[in-house]
């Protein structure tokens, strides 16, 4: 699925994805998940689910969704960007239950290796997501040498100074308690904006077998792929930029039995652009979106979906 598209585009440093997912909550033999509607475009994605509590009775469990785990150790001095760096909902995730707002709690916590470091993060006025940095660089600019130095002690910054990296892991999720009614449907929807990974992509790599594993990059794409590099602005560098947006189907593991009927919706964001991801039998519904479906269907792979496109802006990238 493939197609050309010659715009300016300007060289960046390589970003890493961060993989998320739909909601989780504990197993229960009566809740099934009758329907689940996911739609993955660049800059957002959105599920529709609908449950069915087969009880006799209503049930209340607590309904979560997990955010992407921060790492600063591996990603403080990364090209990743957060979508909204300024706060702790990062992706900003929304919620509806039968059309109505949620405020899910947000729960926020702050590791380093399996030592929890959120009490001492947080008497030291430390954001707990490490890639929040203009809230860090704020907050360390105001302690003083000796609070430094027992951040350095403790394995949190690499140096005793304002201009520091952050090494400990952020963990957060949102959750609340949900009320299944019985013997009906509820919909639950979901919404947020994905950590998407990008990289300049050559043909040389795109045609090496793990590369094509991961997307499922057939003969027809990897051909895409050169004609995208032939009339990119990078071509005299044998080189395009690609983008990957992943998302975990197999949470959806956690409800009782099958999914009674799922639907995959991707968006490419440009005509001209290229997609691949790894499912069978999917068809193209419109000039930048395909469509896979599938019944009574168990979650068996996550997804990683390749977006290859000349344009930044169609990627999401500024």
């Amino acid at each position: 699925m493939a197609a050309s598209l010659a715009a300016p585009a300007e060289a960046n440093d390589s970003a890493a994805a961060l993989d998320a997912g739909g909601l989780v909550l504990v197993r229960d033999p009566d809740i099934t998940l009758a329907s689940e509607d996911l739609r993955i475009g660049v800059d957002r994605i959105a599920v529709d689910y609908v449950f069915r509590n087969d009880a006799a009775a209503p049930k209340t469990l607590r309904i979560a969704f997990p955010l992407p785990p921060i790492d600063g150790a591996e990603l403080s001095t990364s090209a990743l960007g957060l979508p909204f760096e300024d706060r702790a909902n990062f992706v900003g995730f929304t919620v509806t239950v039968d059309g109505a707002p949620v405020t899910p709690h947000l729960e926020e916590r702050a590791y380093l290796g399996t030592r929890e470091v959120t009490g001492l993060l947080t008497r030291h006025g430390l954001p707990l997501n490490p890639l929040r940095r203009g809230d860090l660089d704020v907050a360390l600019k105001r302690l003083a040498p000796p609070a430094l130095q027992e951040l350095v002690k403790a394995g949190l910054l690499t140096e005793p100074s304002a201009s520091a990296d952050a090494l400990w892991r952020g963990e957060a999720k949102f959750h609340w308690e949900q009320t299944f009614p019985a013997g009906r449907a509820l919909r639950v929807s979901h919404a947020y904006a994905p950590v998407k990974g990008n990289h300049l992509l050559a043909a040389e790599e795109a045609a090496t077998p793990a590369y094509r594993a991961r997307y499922c990059l057939d003969d027809a794409g990897l051909a895409g792929v050169r004609r995208l590099i032939a009339a990119s602005p990078m071509k005299g560098q044998g080189l395009t930029r690609a983008v990957e947006v992943p998302y975990i189907v197999t949470t959806a593991r956690n409800w009782a039995g099958r999914i009674g009927r799922f639907t995959l919706t991707v968006d490419k964001g440009s005509p001209g652009a290229l997609v691949s991801f790894c499912r069978k039998g999917v068809r193209k519904a419109g000039a930048t979106t395909f469509v896979w479906e599938a019944k009574d269907y168990v979650p068996d792979a996550d997804l990683r979906i390749l977006i290859v496109s000349n344009d930044d802006a169609s990627l999401g990238i500024r």
